[in-house]
């Protein structure tokens, strides 16, 4: 016999509510993330060295936003609930892996 995990929604509770916007509000900060990594430059300038050439510095802070953005949604089963419903398994090229086992799980009931 299979599990089914069945939730009950109260479309008219504040809880609800708050839920459902947090988790559209994750999904929309990955998506933030996404478009300022895809315009933030590759180096910053860093200075010059002894021979005056440019000391290039790796721009990693848009790659560790959008981690921390996709780490957030998967962390939040409302987020992860949505983009299951939207059938949603990337965000650019970054995989959610909590809504990928959730589809599956659901592909094989």
């Amino acid at each position: 016999m299979t599990h089914r995990n069945i939730v009950t929604i109260d479309g008219g509770s504040a809880e609800y509510w708050r839920q459902r916007k947090l988790g559209f509000l994750l999904i929309r900060e990955a998506e933030w993330a996404l478009s300022r990594l895809n315009r933030a430059p590759m180096y910053l300038h860093g200075g010059y060295d002894e021979n005056g050439d440019v000391i290039a510095i790796e721009n990693l802070r848009p790659y560790a936003d959008m981690e921390d953005a996709i780490r957030a949604i998967e962390a939040n089963e409302t987020a992860v609930s949505i983009l299951v419903a939207q059938r949603r398994t990337k965000i650019g090229d970054y995989e959610l892996k909590a809504v990928i086992r959730e589809l599956k799980d659901r592909d094989r009931d």
